[in-house]
């Protein structure tokens, strides 16, 4: 069984498809990825094969080109939902342009009997469609791209042209969902739940780390793709919230942001690289800005959540796990340090968030692991596993 993986060059968007990709290898599949370079060592390092896939881009530079009209973070509330929709995956589209030759080429050479994307790799679906195979959609938590199903069609439909082929369905033959029942929005997707597995990528649990905090411990992080896209870095802000109470606070950003951070209290350590599965089992909090990698690593440890969402498409999840009890939210926009200091102080204790977690956690754990689905998904191929 051959089983081609479209993913578009952005570790984050990768890493969540890991542990099932893992367990379809695993269960006798040839695994392949086709990316652009920048992402062939995380690739390897998950010990996948590489396919390159089109040049590597500057994703800022390209989301510029493709939506210098597009409201900034603190504007583009001000829109109606299509339009956000529109201008956040258009760059995805143009990804997908920009990697579909050579993976059209690649796949018709190699002729896989699947093809796996992650959710805004439109060209996994595309090349499905040529190929005549099944495409199976792996999303990273609460299904951004089905909310999109109304805006997105209009930006692949070009290149499905191209192809001389109709518009395939963007959503694919099968969702793969790692998203617990109870966070997830309602969807008409033929869906394969998994269990969410945390990976990272390659981790060394550093010494320190081995130690248990003598005082609550807070985790604070913040993704690449927020400044990346105009957004703002608050985490200066958030220290100063938290300054002079009695907590062990861990920052965990790129190691190019430590320096934007100022000095640092004797009670806060500034980290980079360090997976968080290994950091937040350890924490009392995690405080972020609504990325489903942090979000549901934060649920299967069983960890509450503060989230500071910047961009529309961080506040459906925020509002999504709010809605479960697992999470405080405050909107960027409404950014105060005492309500975060006040917020804080609650959640590190024996709050409702925390009762809600756990029963989240339970969820998350029942579900089915990699290696049950892995078979149930390699019988969709016209092969046998």
């Amino acid at each position: 069984m051959r089983v081609l993986v479209v993913n578009w060059a952005w570790p984050s968007h990768f890493m969540p498809l890991v542990p099932v990709l893992s367990a379809l290898r695993a269960a006798g599949a040839d695994v392949r990825v086709a990316s652009q370079p920048m992402l062939q060592r995380v690739v390897t390092d998950a010990g996948l094969v590489f396919v390159p896939a089109g040049d590597d881009v500057d994703h800022s530079a390209l989301r510029a080109r493709t939506a210098e009209a597009a409201p900034r973070a603190t504007e583009i509330w001000q829109v109606d939902e299509r339009t956000r929709m529109t201008q956040v995956f258009a760059v995805f589209a143009e990804r997908a342009r920009l990697m579909l030759d050579d993976t059209v080429d690649y796949a018709q050479r190699w002729q896989p009997d699947l093809v796996f994307y992650e959710p805004t790799s439109f060209a996994g679906p595309l090349v499905a469609g040529l190929l005549g195979v099944p495409a199976i959609r792996h999303i990273h938590g609460v299904d951004m791209t089905y909310r999109a199903r109304e805006a997105t069609p209009e930006l692949v439909a070009p290149l499905a042209e191209q192809l001389g082929i109709p518009l395939p369905d963007l959503l694919g033959t099968r969702t793969v969902d790692p998203c617990p029942p109870a966070l997830q929005i309602p969807t008409e997707t033929t869906s394969t739940t998994v269990r969410y597995i945390p990976y990272n990528g390659p981790a060394v649990i550093p010494a320190w780390l081995a130690e248990p905090p003598t005082v609550p411990r807070i985790c604070l992080t913040w993704g690449t793709t927020v400044t990346a896209q105009g957004g703002e870095f608050l985490l200066p802000e958030v220290l100063a919230a938290l300054d002079g109470l009695e907590l062990d606070v861990v920052v965990t950003v790129r190691a190019a942001e430590i320096e934007h951070l100022g000095p640092l209290p004797s009670n806060v350590r500034a980290v980079s690289g360090l997976a968080l599965h290994l950091l937040v089992p350890s924490c009392a909090l995690v405080i972020h800005q609504g990325g489903f990698g942090t979000m549901l690593t934060s649920v299967d440890a069983g960890v509450p959540q503060l989230l500071l969402p910047q961009f529309p498409h961080h506040m459906l999840p925020a509002e999504q796990l709010r809605g479960t009890g697992a999470a405080a939210v405050l909107p960027v926009a409404d950014f105060d340090r005492g309500v975060v200091r006040e917020l804080v102080l609650r959640l590190v204790g024996d709050c409702p968030e925390r009762v809600a977690t756990a029963e989240l956690r339970a969820e998350l754990r029942a579900q089915p692991t990699p290696a049950q689905v892995a078979p149930e998904l390699l019988n969709l191929g016209k092969g046998t596993p």
